[in-house]
């Protein structure tokens, strides 16, 4: 499987103008479920009125719901916070450590919030007044500070904290309730009361439980594999393994006229500028690293490169890079400063509204919904020959956030998959996720196909080469011989 992680999607021509996020601290998570009134705030000012699905948030960013909102955010391993109506939370940290370890720091500043956080990867803690939560393993709790703060434990351990006066363990099963005026009065109680809002909470487990029954080993040679937005991948689309281009992915149910930037929208962000908000309920990675690619009599086709190991974030960039557009295609222009053609809005001002790109909302219906059967593969030929769609065989034992990661699930149902000369994915057996030094030497070893520089870029004005100024450059691809020489793959052309 040679799957590209070099690629960098190129700067929009006007990056200069806009200071990027550059360094391995930073850190973008996604909104993976939006429901209702849902803000966005930071520092005190609002970024966006409604948040949207696929919206990245990032350190300092504060989610506040209305009556009728409820919002999901996703992390890398896997982990869910949840936040119900009439709630709010603050992501206080979303950094990672000089060893690239993920360091989360969640405050609760009100109503209800569920947290599901994997011991295994990462340092998770929720602040709440005067206490510290951290989970002393794989963790479900709900916080609920409506009246006198109180922590249930629905599963794991969870150590509460409290500078001054010692910690507390409080294990499955059991809640602490705080007194409102001296946290360190605090009742343990060996029961967890019923709320109305648990069953959404399991409702939504159960949703992305289903994303996860069934995985292709496509991304097994990303640097995160753990990623739970690689599940949406392989329940709504399929996956191709192209000569000369590695895995590339494309959606079910669609066909060449499928528009990928049909229903979206731009969204700013300080420091970032305009990131591409995709409107598919799948849209994380495909327009956040990687590179689109259009076939001819098949249609768009993406290729993973950088998607977990890059210079903007830690393998997250603001859109991808689109390589090739069939004839008279346009893609969606990237605003090039905030308020731009937006009056009265200016540079700097908040909010700075979403720019909606709504060219083919039809696209929407065109997927399948939770639950339906999975549209047949398309057949795909490429310079004659037929590509078969990948087939799912990695199939945890048990499914949802904190169920068994797609790495173990690999090593435990493929275990030929890491035999000597084989070792594609770079997996040490038995560890949860990869280590550097696999991951390094897995790098050094990428092929694929560099497209000619005359094809499209995502990029706002398409023409730019350059990087961002102060982000790390970046080996490319090195073209294989079976590419095609100037030209598009399967005889089409640049545009």
């Amino acid at each position: 499987m040679a799957q590209d992680q070099d690629s960098v999607p190129p700067p929009p021509a006007d990056s200069t103008v806009q200071t990027p996020v550059t360094g391995s601290a930073v850190r973008a998570v996604r909104l993976s479920d939006v429901e209702g009134k849902v803000q966005i705030s930071s520092d005190g000012q609002s970024d966006f009125d409604q948040a949207q699905q696929n919206m990245p948030v990032m350190q300092g960013m504060r989610l506040h719901t209305g009556d009728d909102g409820r919002v999901e955010i996703q992390f890398e391993d896997g982990s869910v916070v949840r936040v119900t109506p009439n709630s709010a939370l603050t992501l206080t940290e979303l950094r990672r450590d000089a060893d690239g370890h993920t360091v989360t720091a969640i405050t609760a500043d009100g109503g209800l919030t569920y947290y599901e956080l994997n011991g295994q990867a990462g340092q998770y803690t929720v602040h709440l007044g005067g206490e510290t939560l951290t989970p002393a393993d794989s963790s479900v709790f709900r916080v609920n500070l409506d009246q006198n703060p109180e922590v249930a434990v629905m599963h794991g351990t969870v150590k509460a904290v409290d500078s001054a006066n010692g910690s507390i363990d409080v294990h499955t099963n059991q809640t602490v309730k705080f007194a409102a005026a001296n946290s360190s009065q605090y009742d343990l109680v060996p029961s967890i009361d019923s709320d109305s809002w648990d069953q959404w909470n399991s409702d939504r487990d159960q949703a992305l439980a289903m994303l996860d029954q069934n995985a292709t080993t496509a991304r097994a040679g990303s640097g995160n594999p753990d990623d739970p937005a690689w599940n949406d991948l392989d329940y709504y689309g399929d996956w191709y393994d192209v000569p000369g281009y590695g895995q590339g992915w494309a959606p079910a149910g669609v066909d060449a006229s499928w528009d990928p930037f049909g229903v979206g929208a731009w969204g700013y962000y300080s420091g970032v500028g305009y990131t591409w908000i995709s409107g598919y309920s799948w849209g994380w990675w495909p327009y956040h690293c990687g590179a689109w690619d259009y076939f001819d009599s098949f249609g768009w086709m993406w290729f993973p490169g950088n998607c977990g190991w890059g210079s903007v974030g830690v393998g997250w960039y603001p859109y991808a890079t689109v390589w090739r557009t069939p004839p008279g295609y346009k893609l969606p222009i990237r605003p090039t400063n905030p308020g731009h053609g937006l009056p009265p809005h200016g540079p700097g001002k908040h909010p700075e509204p979403l720019v909606a790109v709504n060219r083919t909302p039809q696209a929407l219906n065109q997927f399948r919904t939770a639950g339906q059967a999975k549209p047949t593969a398309r057949a795909f030929n490429f310079n004659g020959n037929a590509v078969h769609a990948e087939q799912a065989s990695v199939h945890p034992q048990q499914s949802g956030p904190l169920g068994e990661s797609f790495t173990n699930s690999l090593v435990r149902t493929n275990p030929t998959y890491l035999s000597v000369g084989n070792n594609r994915s770079g997996v040490i057996p038995g560890s949860f996720g990869f280590s550097n030094q696999s991951r390094t030497a897995y790098t050094g070893s990428r092929g694929g196909y560099v497209p000619p520089s005359s094809g499209a870029r995502f990029a706002g004005s398409g023409a730019s080469e350059s990087h961002f100024s102060s982000a790390p450059a970046a080996p490319h691809f090195s073209a294989p011989a079976s590419a095609p020489a100037g030209g598009s793959p399967g005889g089409g052309r640049p545009h």
